[in-house]
């Protein structure tokens, strides 16, 4: 896969999360076989013994122990979801992904929450439920994660209820980017950096917004 296999997944009608995450994950490391991996989600979906949000976190934290990366948080392969299949480590963003796609496999409906600092896991249907994939798929009502926000920025950023909002694919997609250029800028990996920026310019509003950026990543492999 490569760029272009990134940019035919992020500009369809409708984006899968797992095979845009997959895609990212192909053009910064090495060529996935997208259906291997496609097919390693079916399988642990086909084992999650019951079919409900508190379930599916059980089941991937609790029984099969996928869990937060807290020794090597900025490790760049914390965003590759192959790599946090295999390794069953990963950051808030990916093990996010990662119970969501389980989840839509198992008939269960979740989305992301893309709250500041700290990426959540919420249902859809019914009242609000939240989900933390990196504290081990422990549940938290919406005060408690306000908490946990007003924890992890120390209370330097103000609170607004909309942080709890459902957040779409493309913009977990472009989460998750910003969180590598910002690793890659800081180890000086220009060739990675380069293919991050490459992949953001697939996506049109950042394209326009960086454009001197990605002008320079197009450089970077002339």
């Amino acid at each position: 896969m490569s760029v272009a296999r990134f940019a035919q997944v992020v500009n369809a009608t409708e984006i899968n999360l797992d095979e845009a995450c997959l895609a990212m994950s192909s053009t910064i490391q090495r060529p996935l076989d997208e259906i291997e991996w496609l097919a390693a989600l079916d399988l642990l979906a086909g084992e999650c013994p019951t079919p409900t949000p508190d379930g599916v976190a059980r089941y991937l934290f609790g029984d099969l122990g996928f869990r937060g990366n807290t020794d090597a948080y900025f490790d760049w392969r914390n965003s590759c979801l192959d790599r946090v299949i295999d390794t069953r480590v990963g950051i808030p963003i990916s093990l996010s992904v990662l119970m969501i796609e389980v989840a839509r496999r198992v008939g269960v409906n979740l989305a992301g929450v893309g709250m500041p600092a700290h990426f959540l896991v919420r249902t859809v249907e019914g009242p609000a439920r939240f989900f933390d994939p990196f504290a081990g798929g422990v549940e938290l009502d919406a005060g408690e994660a306000q908490e946990l926000f007003e924890r992890v920025t120390r209370g330097q950023v103000p609170w607004h209820d909309r942080f709890l909002q459902p957040t779409l694919a493309q913009p977990i997609v472009v989460r998750m980017l910003n969180n590598l250029r910002s690793i890659f800028n800081g180890r000086s990996d220009e060739l990675k950096l380069a293919l991050v920026m490459q992949m953001r310019a697939q996506i049109p509003q950042l394209a326009e917004a960086e454009r001197d950026e990605i002008e320079w990543a197009t450089a970077v492999f002339n």
